[in-house]
């Protein structure tokens, strides 16, 4: 094979511009031998042997060893090259030389291509016409240095939404003449472009830079192409970025890409003022009883609607919640007399209620149907679905008879009865060691009562306005408290805790007080729907100190505006860019949920198994515990490419199944500190209040979770609210569930697949 090589090896194929020989007068007692390799724009290998003369005479030929493997074209200068052995090579001068002691020869091979490895140890043999030996020796080949590309991407400002200076560098791996280096641009990126010592052009995504004049470059130069003036999307993520450089006839001297982070750090919010507390109405207690004093009065299970007892009432209330001193009225259709209830739900000896005011023999008027309708100031369809223009049934004083909690209103005729859902407030600025919130925004969104919904009717899924004036089709009118919320508020009164409550609607109002109001805050299994006053409340109270436990998922994931100061009503942008514009991080990175939570909303599931790990979220479970369906509803995760707070743990983790399509969806339970000292737990599953009571949806796997999971996941959330609280709250070392004795019906819950 070497031989075919070279057959043609005798035509000079490159002129030398070396000289051959350098005659220096010199006494050598040694040979010297040195062997350099160099390589060539074609992309083969030229090496060149050095010796000194040891004998004077006239040359008639030099051997040369070169390493096993090698193959190529070789050629030489001012001499004739051919083969001795597959290792030797034989080179002839085309002329007499004649050379003295201490000469310097040099003798250069052409086109040779290397094999893979080295240093090679190669001989080298000068032979004189007389026979004898002019200079004989080994040297020492190391192989030629090659050069990767080595490509980076430097950011002066690597802010998604911002403006950023971006330097493109790469080593050159080919010699050659630089023409054009072509830069790929950050995904979505814009701006008035600059550079320097070249011009730039920009299209379809790549900056293609272009010197003032030709640049000759060899392997191993480091390129810096500055592309100054980038306007970075308000989407960033972790980008290869791709750079190459190229002659004028296309030749690449380098190409390569690098990653580059573009991470969004938490938007800055808006400053929410934090109001003043007004004293108690006159009647109204400055102090309400403990939580312990509380359910230790008589509960009744009475509260409880059978499903044979489902049917075409149905009642809303005109306050999502109230303070003591406040007056609600209530809108029922029915047509029949009824009785109204109003029951604080609690533990109450495992019944969950207490009933705390009635009024029986209440006439009713079955009431017009709801209306679908309504066009923005813009000219858009809301599709707002309303009963606002149902007549009274009757008023409601809330005094002092109703401690703070959640209260169930149910009205029932004997036959048919349903919920209203109304939550009280403690407005006596006393700061309680617990804040649980209700997630009223997310209740309506998912209400299709009379019409449409955020999901449902109309054409493009829904409403644009959604109307807290209007009876809950969930829950048999509870929304989703009874299915989701309720069992966070019968596990904190069954252990004692000083809790309290309130809603979105108030937390959009009020938020500028939560840290007056409590140390740390709960916020429930699906707590969807936040407007701007409401991050910006979550967000400064956790800068103020505030602990937050999100006992849930996809938690802040959609952006609502509450109409007018009554906040009866919230809009919701479906019309830009349909699902994606209604959400937070379609406003940017900088405005996902992980930034402010730890992770973020993947995808919705119908249950999966959480298998309990070592951590100190799982203390009092033993490793390796089971727990069938915990995985559910809709899940978490820690996004790769969006903001992690420093110090960021993930205490579990798990698989979930997407609903949408298929895939495995990792479920990622995650704790930080915030620099003002506050504990942030993202809990990344709906589960955690269901399971509390034993009741889940009934459209999920596991509806009915069994005792030991139960157990399970109460012994968890104790460990949560310790940890979280910072020992604020000391959970009752017997963490045994509390058992509810009566039966409630399993109401379904609507997961939607949102993109």
């Amino acid at each position: 094979m070497f031989r075919k090589l070279l057959a043609s090896l005798a035509a000079l194929t490159l002129a030398s511009a070396a000289v051959l020989f350098i005659v220096r007068a010199a006494n050598a007692d040694a040979a010297n031998i040195s062997i350099t390799a160099t390589q060539a724009t074609t992309g083969t290998t030229t090496l060149t042997y050095r010796a000194t003369v040891l004998k004077a005479g006239t040359i008639r030929e030099i051997t040369m060893a070169i390493p096993a493997g090698t193959t190529g074209r070789v050629t030489s200068a001012n001499g004739t090259v051919s083969s001795v052995t597959s290792t030797v090579l034989r080179w002839r001068p085309t002329r007499n030389i004649t050379v003295a002691v201490g000469a310097r020869l040099a003798i250069p091979l052409y086109g040779l291509k290397l094999p893979a490895g080295g240093p090679w140890t190669l001989g080298f043999k000068s032979i004189g016409t007389a026979g004898q030996v002019i200079t004989s020796g080994a040297g020492v080949l190391q192989p030629i240095k090659t050069y990767t590309a080595q490509v980076a991407v430097v950011a002066s400002n690597p802010i998604p939404a911002q403006t950023t200076n971006l330097t493109y560098q790469a080593t050159v791996t080919k010699a050659g003449t630089l023409d054009a280096v072509r830069m790929q641009l950050p995904t979505g990126a814009t701006g008035t472009y600059t550079t320097i010592n070249g011009t730039l052009t920009v299209d379809s995504g790549y900056a293609t830079w272009k010197p003032k004049s030709p640049i000759n470059v060899a392997p191993g130069a480091r390129l810096g192409i500055p592309v100054n003036g980038v306007q970075l999307s308000r989407y960033g993520g972790t980008m290869t970025l791709s750079v190459s450089a190229t002659t004028a006839t296309g030749t690449v001297l380098t190409s390569g890409s690098a990653s580059v982070p573009f991470i969004a750090p938490p938007a800055e919010m808006p400053v929410v003022e934090a109001a003043g507390f007004a004293s108690p109405p006159a009647g109204c207690p400055t102090n309400w009883p403990s939580t312990t004093t509380e359910n230790a009065k008589p509960g009744t299970g009475d509260w409880v609607i059978p499903t044979s007892m489902n049917g075409s009432m149905a009642a809303y209330l005109t306050q999502v919640s109230a303070a003591c001193g406040d007056t609600v009225d209530l809108k029922v259709t029915s047509g029949n007399l009824v009785s109204v209830v109003a029951y604080r739900m609690g533990y109450y000896a495992g019944l969950g209620a207490r009933e705390v005011w009635r009024k029986d023999d209440v006439p009713t008027v079955v009431q017009d149907k709801a209306v679908t309708g309504g066009i923005s100031g813009d000219g858009k369809e809301l599709r707002m679905t309303s009963a606002e223009h149902w007549t009274k049934t009757l008023s409601i004083p809330v005094d002092k008879d109703w401690t703070p909690g959640t209260y169930l209103i149910k009205i029932s005729d004997g036959s048919a009865a349903t919920y209203a859902p109304l939550t009280v407030r403690d407005d006596t600025a006393t700061k309680h060691d617990l804040l649980i919130q209700q997630a009223t925004a997310t209740w309506q969104a998912y209400n299709s009562y009379g019409g449409s919904g955020f999901y449902t009717g109309g054409v493009d899924g829904g409403s644009g306005r959604l109307t807290f004036d209007r009876p809950y089709s969930e829950g048999q009118g509870s929304g989703q408290y009874l299915s989701l919320e309720q069992g966070l508020v019968f596990w904190a009164e069954s252990k004692g805790l000083d809790v309290t409550y309130w809603t979105n609607n108030d937390l959009d109002q009020y938020g500028g007080q939560l840290p007056a109001r409590a140390k740390t805050l709960f916020l429930p299994g699906h707590d969807e729907y936040y407007s701007l006053r409401m991050r910006a409340a979550l967000s400064q109270a956790i800068a103020r100190g505030v602990n937050v436990a999100n006992l849930g998922a996809n938690t802040a994931y959609r952006l609502i505006t509450f109409t007018d100061d009554t906040r009866r009503a919230w809009d919701i942008d479906r019309y830009t860019d349909g699902y994606n514009s209604t959400t937070w991080r379609y406003q940017g990175d900088a405005y996902a949920s992980q930034p402010l939570l730890g992770a973020d909303y993947i995808c919705p599931v119908l249950g999966n198994t959480l298998t309990t790990g070592t951590g100190w979220i799982f203390d009092g479970v033993a490793s390796g515990t089971q727990l069938p369906g915990f995985i559910a509803g809709e899940v978490d995760y820690v996004w790769p490419d969006l903001y992690k707070n420093p110090g960021q743990t993930t205490v579990a983790s798990g698989t979930g199944t997407c609903r949408s399509n298929g895939r495995a969806a990792p479920m990622h339970i995650t704790t930080y500190t915030a620099p003002s000292g506050a504990r942030v737990l993202n809990g990344s599953t709906f589960a955690y209040g269901c399971f509390l009571v034993g009741r889940c949806p009934s459209n999920w796997t596991v509806p009915s979770p069994d005792a030991a999971s139960q157990k399970a996941v109460a012994t968890i959330v104790g460990n949560i609210a310790q940890w979280v609280s910072q020992g604020t709250i000391t959970v009752p070392a017997d963490t045994t569930a509390a058992k509810l004795r009566v039966a409630v019906p399993k109401h379904p819950l609507q997961t939607n697949t949102q993109p």
